[in-house]
């Protein structure tokens, strides 16, 4: 992955990260913006080819998974794995999806248990920034 891909990357997980943490919403233009983007720097860098279908293929599993369960998982975090995986690539999509995932559990596990607010919904676009920053300090 690229500085640009990189920097765009850490840049669109931070913003999404504000705006699921204090509205809990994510906006569909912003979302949109982070696929197209995405898809326009593999374009310039390697051109047509199945990396534009595979990339945004794992938020878009999500986003179906979403849309079977609509009070567990919010469609925003797929179109926002979509736009990680046009942004990154397919692997670091999944990396990251598994990465924010492992660092919610501890997270819904203590608002659920120890603080006993099972209906809090928490927000995952921090944790996905989380891996992200996680996988940078790594490699």
């Amino acid at each position: 992955m690229t500085g640009l891909r990189t920097g765009c990357l850490v840049i669109f997980l931070a913003v999404c990260s504000g705006m699921d943490f204090r509205f809990r919403r994510l906006p569909f233009w912003f979302l949109l913006a982070g696929v197209l983007v995405g898809t326009a720097l593999e374009l310039l860098e390697h051109g047509t080819g199945p990396a534009l279908f595979w990339n945004p293929f794992p938020g878009a599993l999500f986003f179906l998974i979403a849309l079977a369960a609509p009070k567990q998982l919010g469609t925003g975090d797929g179109w926002m794995l979509m736009a990680a995986g046009a942004l990154a690539g397919w692997a670091e999509s999944l990396f990251l999806l598994e990465g924010g995932l492992l660092l919610l559990f501890p997270a819904a596990f203590f608002w659920a248990v120890v603080r006993k607010k099972r209906e809090q919904e928490l927000p995952f676009a921090p944790f996905l920034l989380a891996a992200c920053l996680c996988g940078l300090a790594v490699s």
